[in-house]
């Protein structure tokens, strides 16, 4: 499982998908950006780790019902990756954005792997 297989999953279900940092300016229609969060140890093996993955949702400011339904888009085109990548069940708060002018919220997954 790579950061690249979730870009895909994402872009063949139909969801506008960005890369961190490539998307500036004003939201005008929703769309999500997939970002690495760093690689952790488990406490109890040295041998093996998990792989933070969070998918940030944007939505135009004003049209907060959608941010849900996006939210709903990213995780029912994510489903097909288990057990590779599993949800955390963590999901972020809806904030307003101001920079980008849209709600925003977070979905984070999980990929487990061999560290060594």
């Amino acid at each position: 499982m790579t950061y690249n297989d979730i870009v895909t999953a994402l872009k063949e279900a139909g969801v506008a998908v960005y890369h961190p940092g490539a998307r500036a300016g004003v939201c005008t229609e929703p769309y999500a950006v997939v970002q690495d969060s760093g690689t952790y140890q488990y406490a109890a093996s040295r041998r093996l780790g998990y792989t933070l993955v969070l998918v940030h949702c944007y939505v135009p400011l004003g049209n907060y019902p959608a941010l849900a339904l996006l939210a709903g888009r990213v995780k029912d085109a994510l489903r097909p990756l288990l057990p590779d990548l599993r949800p955390t069940g963590n999901e972020g708060l809806h904030e307003i954005n101001d920079t980008f002018r849209a709600h925003e919220s977070t979905v984070e997954y999980l990929i487990q792997k061999k560290l060594f």
